[in-house]
């Protein structure tokens, strides 16, 4: 009875972590987006990954959509991969359309390609890197860019929303979920925040006093002359008996 019990907690094992594992396989099987910062208003360099192919067929193409959020991107160079990009006029928000010279509005990349010189087997992996500035905003703000996966059977669209509080889609879009900006100076570097007033308190009165110092320093040598005289009268007296 014994053995039949053993034999049988050892399948429910065994179907439980091939269960977990396929879990694993799956989630991990998206197509992910990295960042080097997740800071708003940051600069910041995300790194997307490929993982697979379409159901078995090798990758020829993947192409990423940049959020209307996002002006200027600039892909990084991939070896094995040529690269497209696709853009359209932009003119800032703040500038009016009446007074803005045509020769002061600027254009927007809405897209980067990447095109397989040979096919990304679909048992192998890469990676696709692009630099940006994320966009002003609050922490939890999610910045997301849809991608198409061309093989060269079939297509994945990578575009679905991943809403707070909901199960994952099937096939979500990249994204980036950012964290609160940080205050730079002019020359883009972090400033470290300005302390107040109860630390600056705190920090004023853990600072040595150099008054006292002084004072104790003072007291020492006055206490040593006096030691010394001291000794001196001790010796003059003996000298005298």
């Amino acid at each position: 009875m014994s053995k039949r019990l053993a034999v049988a907690g050892t399948a429910t094992l065994g179907v439980t972590a091939a269960i977990v594992l396929g879990t694993a396989g799956v989630a991990s099987a998206h197509v992910s987006a990295t960042a080097s910062s997740t800071a708003a208003n940051s600069y910041t360099t995300a790194t997307f990954s490929v993982p697979h192919g379409c159901d078995g067929s090798p990758t020829t193409k993947i192409e990423f959509q940049v959020p209307k959020s996002v002006i200027e991107v600039t892909p990084t160079v991939n070896p094995n991969w040529t690269i497209t990009k696709a853009t359209e006029p932009y003119t800032s928000p703040s500038s009016s359309a009446d007074d803005e010279e045509a020769e002061d509005a600027g254009e927007r990349v809405t897209s980067v390609t990447y095109t397989a010189k040979t096919p990304l087997p679909a048992d192998e992996r890469d990676t696709f890197a692009l630099s940006f500035s994320l966009p002003d905003g609050k922490a939890g703000d999610v910045v997301e860019f849809p991608a198409l996966q061309t093989c060269e059977k079939g297509s994945v669209e990578w575009n679905q929303e991943q809403k707070a509080g909901e199960a994952e889609p099937e096939h979500p879009a990249p994204s980036i979920t950012m964290t609160a900006a940080v205050a730079t100076s002019a020359d883009g570097d972090p400033v470290a925040a300005t302390p107040t007033a109860e630390a600056a308190s705190t920090s004023t009165s853990s600072d040595p006093d150099l008054v006292g110092r002084f004072l104790g320093l003072g007291g020492l040598v006055l206490g040593a002359v006096a030691l010394v005289v001291a000794v001196a009268n001790t010796r003059r007296r003996s000298t005298s008996k």
